[in-house]
């Protein structure tokens, strides 16, 4: 271009005429240089861009290449890890399988064998290159090859693996047992290939276990024996435990039938030997009587005729009036009739006793009869009170109506005499009260007595054995613990019942139900009368020594008073 010339951009710095042509320094220099100064510097701007551009996409591609550098390696080690780890699995699975003692195959869909460890190739007396492609049928007979083939198709088409034993016969006839376990193969998309199986000989375990199962069907029959026996030497024990309960209680009516036989004896030998002198003594007091009366009449006439008397003996009058107040005459005549009087008192006393004596000897009576109780109940309120009158003790009686109803009298009789005793001994002396109550059941259906006292009660431990025969707690020779266990008896022949009800410190209540007509057959053997007074709880407290007031035996001996008049109310 005319007047351009290139060497007049060589005083520019080169960055401002590459990069900046509107710089101040070059306003003047470009409008020097014209359009062709212009159009040179846009083509170097262009190149130098197009350098820079190349030079990022090189650096770029380098740094790539750079990276997948490291990637490449980053696999092939990771791929040469994984080859080492499958050789390894490999080299392991090999030597499992080759030296597990079981023998271990692999089969395709056909039945061909693609695998078989050594132990099974030493039961086939082949290698693995003989094996390999065979079937069953090359190696066992075609009825046991056809029945491998089956279990084989079994496992592929149900998915699901075989685990049994089988059976075999040797040649020689032996029987082996043999443990089989099948599972199918599968491709990686998860179709089936094929199966493999495991088998060993599991005879000495099969025998064992069937061993065992005989030795477990022998124990059970065996424990099922012992069973049996323990079952039957239960029930002979329980056999022996009634037999002896029965013999206990048959020893106990025994003893206790001799026990009140010989008492009611003894009673009614007390009660004749009473009698008869007090009937002559009843004959005499009377006499007495009579002729007293006579004798008061002379000895008034006498005393009319002192007057006359003293003039014709006056000696003899001295003497009279001196023996007259010497005996206190005047006292004693008109006291001489009360005197008989309570002679007579007495004499009657004694008849009532000697009537309690012969009802309390009549324990062997087995007649059922219809009685009011009232009063039997008083007649052994009787009995009992001069033992309750020796030891303070007060008897309150608060006896309702009662309906007769059908009893053994005599019995009854006793049972109320052992309760009656056995509260009085349990009462503190002097401050104690004993209370006999009597009413009928609800709706008449029977009779109720309550016999209760104030004493110190009875421990539940001993109350739940109270009726139990021979339980007592009384020291040796005391008593034979037979009374309340043979007044349950009594009781429970008239198809009543009898309660206790005690806690310590508040005395004890023992109640009486009885029917007014029993359901018991009549011609029933009756149980043995009661041994009276024998077998109350001893109630005294620990720190209360005993005394002989508090013995239980209802003998003529062992009730203070019975044979005297200590008795009368």
């Amino acid at each position: 271009m005319p007047g351009f010339e290139l060497d007049s951009r060589a005083h520019l710095p080169l960055w401002l005429s590459l990069t900046d042509l509107s710089h101040p320094a070059a306003i003047v220099p470009l409008a020097a240089l014209g359009a062709a100064g212009l159009a040179w510097r846009f083509v170097m701007l262009i190149g130098l861009v197009v350098l820079m551009a190349g030079g990022i996409a090189l650096w770029r591609l380098r740094k790539r290449h750079s990276d997948l550098s490291t990637n490449l390696e980053t696999v092939a080690a990771e791929r040469r890890r994984a080859v080492k780890a499958l050789h390894e699995t490999e080299v392991f699975y090999h030597t499992l399988v080759e030296t597990l003692p079981q023998h271990i195959l692999r089969k395709d869909l056909d039945g061909r064998f693609t695998f078989a460890n050594k132990r099974l190739c030493t039961e086939l007396g082949r290698s693995l290159e003989e094996i390999r492609g065979k079937t069953d049928f090359d190696f066992w007979p075609r009825e046991l090859a056809e029945k491998y083939r089956r279990e084989d198709r079994q496992v592929i088409e149900s998915g699901q693996g075989l685990d049994v034993v089988e059976e075999h016969v040797t040649p020689q006839g032996e029987t082996l047992y043999v443990q089989v376990m099948k599972t199918p193969l599968f491709s990686h998309d998860g179709k089936p290939i094929g199966i493999q199986g495991i088998f060993w000989d599991v005879t000495r375990r099969f025998r064992a276990e069937e061993q065992l199962k005989e030795q477990n069907v022998m124990l059970q029959e065996l424990a099922s024996r012992e069973h049996k026996a323990l079952e039957e030497l239960k029930r002979t024990h329980a056999e022996l435990k009634r037999t002896h309960a029965e013999l206990k209680s048959a020893q106990t009516h025994l003893v206790q039938n001799e026990t009140m036989a010989s008492l009611g004896r003894l009673v009614a030998g007390v009660a004749h030997e009473i009698n008869n002198p007090l009937s002559f003594v009843s004959n005499n007091v009377a006499v007495l009587e009579r002729d007293l009366n006579d004798l008061l009449d002379l000895i008034e006439l006498y005393r009319q005729g002192d007057a006359d008397l003293g003039k014709a003996q006056p000696d003899l009058i001295e003497k009279i009036n001196d023996l007259d107040e010497r005996i206190d005459l005047n006292y004693s005549l008109p006291n001489l009739p009360r005197l008989i009087g309570r002679t007579r008192e007495g004499l009657r006393r004694i008849e009532r006793i000697v009537k309690e004596l012969r009802l309390f000897a009549r324990v062997d009576e087995s007649e059922w009869n219809e009685v009011d109780l009232n009063p039997g109940i008083k007649s052994a309120i009787n009995i009992i009170k001069g033992h309750a009158r020796k030891r303070g003790v007060r008897i309150v009686m608060d006896l309702g109506a009662l309906p007769p109803i059908r009893c053994r009298s005599a019995r009854i009789h006793q049972v109320i005499v052992n309760l009656l005793t056995n509260a009085i001994d349990a009462c503190p002396a002097e401050t104690g009260v004993v209370t006999v109550h009597t009413q009928t059941e609800p709706e008449a259906m029977g009779v109720r007595i309550d016999v209760q006292d104030n004493g110190s009660g009875i421990d539940e431990t001993i109350r739940e054995r109270i009726f139990d025969p021979f339980f007592t707690t009384k020291p040796v020779g005391q008593g034979t613990g037979l009374g309340l266990s043979i007044s349950y008896g009594i009781i429970e022949e008239h198809d009543g019942r009898i309660e206790v009800q005690s806690s310590p410190g508040e005395g004890a209540r023992f109640t009486i139900h009885l029917p007014i007509e029993p359901r018991r057959k009549r011609g029933e053997e009756s149980a043995p009368a009661i041994s009276s007074l024998d077998d109350h709880i001893d109630r005294t407290p620990p720190s209360t020594p005993p005394t002989q007031d508090r013995g239980r035996a209802a003998t003529a001996a062992s009730v203070p008073g019975l044979l005297s008049g200590e008795l009368a109310p």
